[in-house]
């Protein structure tokens, strides 16, 4: 008799710690990072206006939508921060937003922060990689 209650409550069991554990296949989520385009050294890529080109790039397993991109310029007055967003990333794209630079970082040289998805906004595989500083040279 006893045996008989007990595979009952044995599988029950398994499933139960395997519900728990999440032996389910994961879910596909998309995976935003800042990318340094080849060439470049330091996440700094200015263009002829003076504006610091932050490059996105979806490396995940699904696509995101519309998030927001960071950046804090390191000034000798503090941090100054800008914000903007872009656009929805298919797995695996790439896309680019500009950001105007302070004239208080131009001299002799500067320091950034960048930060993909700023508003949290997007579920991530890894939500450990949307920072990185950066630096330029002038």
């Amino acid at each position: 008799m006893k045996s008989k209650i007990f595979i009952p409550f044995f599988v029950i069991l398994i499933l139960t710690v395997m519900a728990l554990v999440g032996c389910w296949p994961p879910v596909p989520r998309p995976d935003l990072v800042p990318a340094n385009p080849p060439g470049t050294s330091g996440y700094c890529n200015v263009d002829d206006l003076n504006n610091l080109i932050v490059y996105v790039k979806n490396q995940g397993e699904a696509d995101a939508l519309t998030s927001l991109v960071k950046v804090g310029f390191y000034l000798t007055s503090g941090l100054q921060e800008f914000s903007t967003s872009v656009g929805p990333l298919t797995v695996g794209e790439t896309k680019s937003v500009s950001f105007a630079i302070p004239s208080g970082c131009a001299i002799p040289d500067c320091g950034f922060i960048i930060t993909v998805d700023s508003g949290e906004d997007i579920t991530e595989s890894n939500e450990l990689n949307n920072t990185v500083n950066g630096h330029c040279v002038r």
